[in-house]
């Protein structure tokens, strides 16, 4: 198919010799003036390029162009002009021109910058097309390509546009509200309000009038009617982040809420209808709860219709390099810091412990490290003390989930400890031998016993 490109030149005679030139190739649009340039690129979704003459009566060229970027952006525009001049260049590509051209010009030169700026279009069009197809299984916000992974790129994929409510799990820092907010990204009700709710930070007494609002003089200090949260978010989706906090009387309610769609606030009789999806959220196990007869029980059961658990960082640790880069380069462009690479002995420490706090221990973590570091490498001397001693490296449970004899223990820690001390003595094993008083032949049998080559 060819390209539509608009022609625009006030001159009859170079806007009819250019359109005639072009109509082999490409579809020509010729106009002769600024304004009708602004025109045709308003109403027309389907223009691939323009070429736009710099001095024009009405509009000028620059005026022209300023414009046609404002309208579309991504639209190309290669300016022609008579004044070949290094000042006329920069002026032009200062305001978004791809090119530009003198007259007169030489049809082979136009035509070659012509395919040069259709091709780059060609391509943007296919990262945007490639862009929306990756983003089905690897959200922009969440980071990560383990299967674990993956299984909840999937979740999220199959539930955007569902009314139903959803419960994520995961230990404390794992990224649940990101999922929530993913869910709401991707949705029909991407365009109305995402609300966060931290139920264990609301006391008690306020939970009610924060979650459905009040009327004035309800109580002693409503000195004026409050919307509240589930009525704020209505045509949204409303997170309720540690949802196994609220107290008993505000989960009947809650229950009553997702079953009829309708609140009261505090102090009136009033039903008000809410449309609101809503996701919740636990680190800790509400069924367990549910038989303490702290969690109703109806209640779970209508919360859990899409369960999603997202694995602790220690279960996916083929994310931990990614997370890292991902980390360490938020950080430093947050912080206007020049780029830092994270030196091999640092990336093996920080994939190796196990990271109780999840992803949010290993972005907090790293985001002090770029501060601190020196030059444009993280060493393995600029890691927190916790992390150098690898005081949680040693895993005590198998891929079963069961725990591991002291013996496979203790195998673990000489693998590790070894691997350390050749590292940090550049793989000189008289040296290391020494270091740690066994003989360089001793070292050798344990080097290929726990199967340690160097890199």
């Amino acid at each position: 198919m060819k390209a539509n490109i608009l022609v625009v030149d006030d001159d009859p005679g170079v806007l009819g010799a250019l359109s005639e030139l072009l109509k082999d190739n490409y579809l020509p649009i010729p106009v002769s003036s600024g304004q009708e340039a602004i025109d045709q690129v308003q109403k027309k979704s389907s223009l691939d390029l323009v070429l736009l003459d710099i001095n024009m009566p009405d509009t000028d060229g620059i005026e022209t162009l300023r414009q046609i970027k404002t309208v579309d952006p991504n639209l190309d525009v290669i300016m022609v002009t008579a004044n070949n001049t290094a000042e006329a260049a920069i002026k032009t590509i200062k305001y978004g021109a791809y090119d530009y051209v003198t007259k007169p010009f030489d049809i082979e030169d136009l035509t070659a910058i012509i395919n040069r700026a259709l091709e780059k279009r060609n391509l943007t069009k296919i990262n945007q097309v490639l862009k929306k197809e990756i983003d089905v299984v690897w959200p922009p916000n969440i980071v990560g390509g383990s299967p674990a992974m993956q299984t909840v790129y999937s979740l999220i994929e199959k539930v955007t546009d569902a009314e139903s409510t959803v419960l994520i799990y995961g230990e404390s820092g794992t990224g649940k509200e990101l999922v929530a907010r993913e869910l709401h990204r991707r949705g029909n009700r991407a365009d109305k309000p995402f609300v966060a709710v931290n139920c264990a930070a609301i006391p008690g007494e306020l939970v009610e009038s924060e979650f459905f609002g009040h009327e004035k003089g309800s109580f002693t200090s409503a000195d004026a009617r409050k919307i509240g949260k589930f009525e704020y978010t209505n045509g949204g989706i409303i997170f309720l982040d540690d949802v196994g906090e609220l107290p008993l009387p505000i989960q009947a309610k809650l229950l009553r809420v997702l079953q009829e769609r309708e609140i009261v606030r505090v102090g009136s009789n009033e039903l008000i209808k809410v449309d609101v999806r809503v996701v919740a959220a636990s680190n800790v196990d509400l069924k367990e709860l549910v038989k303490q007869r702290r969690f109703r029980e109806d209640l779970y059961y209508r919360l859990k219709v899409v369960p999603i658990d997202i694995p602790p960082l220690r279960a996916r640790r083929d994310d931990i390099p990614l997370l890292v880069e991902h980390f360490v380069e938020k950080s430093c462009e947050r912080h206007h810091k020049p780029k830092k690479k994270v030196e091999p002995e640092a990336r093996h420490l920080l994939a190796n412990y196990n990271w109780p706090g999840n992803v949010r221990e290993l972005e907090n973590m790293l985001e002090m490290v770029v501060l601190l570091a020196n030059g444009d490498q993280i060493m393995a001397s600029d890691l927190p003390s916790n992390i150098l001693t690898n005081q949680a490296m040693i895993e005590t449970v198998d891929h079963e989930g069961e725990v591991i004899s002291l013996k496979k223990a203790r195998h673990q820690f000489e693998k590790q400890f070894i691997l350390r001390v050749l590292e940090k003595l550049r793989w000189n094993q008289t040296r290391a031998a020494k270091v740690m008083g066994i003989h360089r032949n001793t070292l050798i049998i344990k080097m290929e016993e726990l199967g340690i080559r160097r890199q």
